[in-house]
């Protein structure tokens, strides 16, 4: 049930200045950007969530750039102060992920043309203005991120790569003048499905599950990049929360459904990456009923770190761009009956005369 996927988003920024020792013949090349995602895009955030899929972001996504101009020096994560581009809002059209005019935000930046001396850096992320997210100043440092506990508004929040020292003549795109911006999965998603282990309704009895909640979720955490791999941790994670999974009344059967809805794509929840505590205890109530009999309500309590993988290893945590999917089997006890009768007790004698007239 455990499953990893691995998000590969590029941003890919082209630009170029003038100073005055231009030759004549310079012209000035603007920042461009394409993305790849290697996975699609369906809802949060007013549609932020990377799925499975396609390589493209959506058609009108956006996602935040900095740049750190560091003059001849190499970039190390410490040498941020110098801020080339702060914040910027860039917007994809669609039609082509890897088609830098595709891309757009104002005004334009401009590559420097004394490249020796003017390294540039480059950090995005996605998406732009993130609900619950509250960045550095200079982009880079420390991110606070508070989780929904609602799908249909969960963020997915992405990070990138630093593509560092980057000159316009030599980029790590392979074209002049274009910066390959490579995303991550900062959160991690989880989803959840039920079903039965067996067709109890070919006896007319009826499995109908009431709600599924999972209690001491953490919600909150600080997300910090960092400049070689894994690119980034997560710290101070807390405040932690009920969510509710399900919730109003749904027959059950063999087949696993995605929940709440039903629709996988729709029902991601996207979690502070976390280590389970023995507080992350799921709640399962459902009823059953058979024929005209009484209905009967069962509850059911899962501590969740207790989980184990198709490898029989327990699913301790929630780590960054993991996907991680919860299937919970419900199986009655049938009563059965057996039967066996009671030997009579020993003989009483009774002897009786039967008395002479």
């Amino acid at each position: 049930m455990k499953k990893f996927f691995l998000l590969a988003a590029a941003a890919v920024v082209a630009f170029a200045s003038c100073s005055k020792n231009d030759q004549p013949e310079q012209r000035e090349a603007a920042i461009a950007f394409s993305s790849y995602t290697g996975r699609a895009i369906t809802k949060a955030d007013a549609g932020s969530f990377i799925d499975k899929g396609t390589t493209e972001l959506l058609t009108g996504s956006k996602f935040a750039v900095w740049a750190y101009a560091t003059g001849a020096d190499a970039f190390d994560g410490t040498n941020t102060s110098n801020v080339f581009m702060n914040n910027v809002e860039v917007t994809y059209a669609g039609g082509g992920y890897n088609d830098e005019t595709k891309y757009s935000y104002s005004p334009l930046r401009y590559w420097p043309n004394d490249e020796a001396n003017n390294k540039l850096s480059f950090f995005a992320v996605y998406p732009f203005g993130a609900t619950g997210l509250t960045a550095p100043s200079n982009g880079w440092g420390a991110y606070s991120f508070t989780a929904q506990t609602d799908p249909a508004d969960m963020v997915d929040f992405l990070f990138s790569e630093v593509a560092k020292d980057q000159v316009y003549s030599s980029t790590n795109s392979g074209k002049k003048g274009v910066v390959n911006m490579k995303f991550h999965h900062a959160l991690s998603m989880v989803k959840f499905k039920v079903n039965t282990d067996a067709d109890y309704a070919t006896d007319g009895t009826v499995i109908t599950l009431k709600s599924i909640k999972v209690a001491a979720v953490n919600t909150k955490g600080t997300f910090t990049p960092a400049v070689t791999s894994p690119f980034g941790a997560w710290s101070a994670q807390g405040t932690p929360a009920e969510f509710t999974v399900f919730s109003g009344s749904q027959a059950l059967n063999t087949t696993a459904a995605f929940l709440p809805t039903g629709t996988e794509a729709d029902d991601a929840y996207l979690m502070v990456p976390q280590t389970l505590s023995d507080d992350v205890i799921v709640t399962v109530v459902y009823t059953v009923k058979t024929g005209s009999d009484a209905e009967i309500e069962n509850t059911a309590t899962i501590v969740l770190n207790t989980a184990k993988d198709k490898s029989d290893n327990a699913i301790t945590e929630w780590a960054m761009n993991q996907n991680t999917v919860y299937t919970f089997t419900v199986g009655l006890k049938p009563i059965k009956f057996i039967a066996e009768v009671v030997d009579w007790d020993a003989i009483t004698a009774a002897d009786i005369t039967i008395p002479t007239i």
